[in-house]
């Protein structure tokens, strides 16, 4: 009876189980829906592909240099020059070196003749020779020179009164200068069969020691070696001199002079210079002429 029952129910089952298995799904009936719809002899579109995704190219690696090329480097290294070095050499043949270093320079010697501007009716002149020598980045210079003085109309006629003025007779003077130059460049000089030159403008400060001779004349080993070192002339110096001064004059008792000033230095390339200066005495070393001026003109050879 139960067999009976069990395969009744299996029978009432199958049929609905058979048509859910062979339900196409919606999908499957929509493609089949429009495959029916399209006229005879056309082909059915493919449905499109997913586009690929391109290859990435592989990256090169870096490499280094050949070892030739790094060996060549490495050769030719020692033959690279600064411009710095080159501008002062002859470049190729149609170019020159026109910048003259005077700091790479040993010794300088040359002749000076200055004009001297004291507040008095006395003219003087000096010439002499001077010898420079580079010290780093000041160019020092130590100077000799014969000054000398004579006096004018106006001093003539002053000597008949009993009025004088300062000033200082024929001597010998030296002096210690030291220049920093303050601005220095390449020019070119006009008229044009002129070199190109170097020009250095330079401050200058610098002691002078004048020597009357005659000065010690009757005077001790010991007199002397005290009055060389004295800012002032000693009486006998005074005495000895009053009879050699010029007239109308008096005798300016200042030993030692401080002078300041401006210097331009023109150097050309074979080592030849000139050098225009002007320059200041300043009152500080008891004279009676005040604040006087000195024009110089030196021109020499730097070896």
């Amino acid at each position: 009876m139960i067999r009976s029952v069990l395969l009744f129910i299996a029978v009432l089952g199958l049929p609905s189980a058979t048509l859910a298995a062979e339900e196409p799904s919606p999908a499957s009936a929509e493609t089949a829906r429009r495959e029916g719809d399209a006229p005879p002899g056309t082909d059915t579109p493919e449905q499109p592909k997913q586009p690929e995704q391109p290859e990435q190219p592989e990256q090169p690696k870096k490499e280094g240099p050949p070892p030739e090329a790094a060996a060549e480097g490495e050769t030719i290294e020692r033959h690279r020059t600064p411009f710095d070095v080159l501008n002062e050499r002859m470049i190729g043949v149609a170019s020159r070196a026109v910048r003259f270093d005077w700091r790479k320079k040993t010794l300088g010697v040359g002749l000076i003749g200055s004009q001297l501007l004291e507040l008095n009716n006395f003219s003087s002149a000096r010439f002499g020779g001077l010898i420079r020598k580079p010290l780093g980045n000041f160019m020092g210079e130590l100077a000799i020179a014969r000054v000398w003085t004579w006096g004018s109309d106006s001093t003539d006629k002053l000597a008949l009164t009993p009025y004088r003025q300062s000033g200082r007779p024929s001597r010998i003077e030296l002096d210690v200068n030291l220049g920093y130059p303050l601005a220095e460049g390449v020019a070119t000089a006009r008229p044009g069969f002129f070199p190109a030159t170097e020009l250095v403008l330079s401050a200058n400060a610098g002691i002078r020691y004048a020597f009357y001779p005659g000065g010690f004349s009757g005077a001790s080993f010991g007199q002397v070696a005290k009055s060389v070192i004295s800012p002032r002339l000693s009486e006998q110096e005074l005495e000895n001199l009053d009879s050699k001064l010029p007239p109308g004059m008096e005798l300016d008792e200042a030993r030692y002079n401080l002078l300041t000033g401006l210097n331009l230095d023109v150097y050309f390339q074979t080592g030849g210079f000139f050098s225009p200066r002007a320059m200041v005495a300043l009152p500080i070393t008891g004279t009676g002429l005040g604040l006087w001026w000195e024009l110089t003109f030196s021109a020499g050879w730097m070896f």
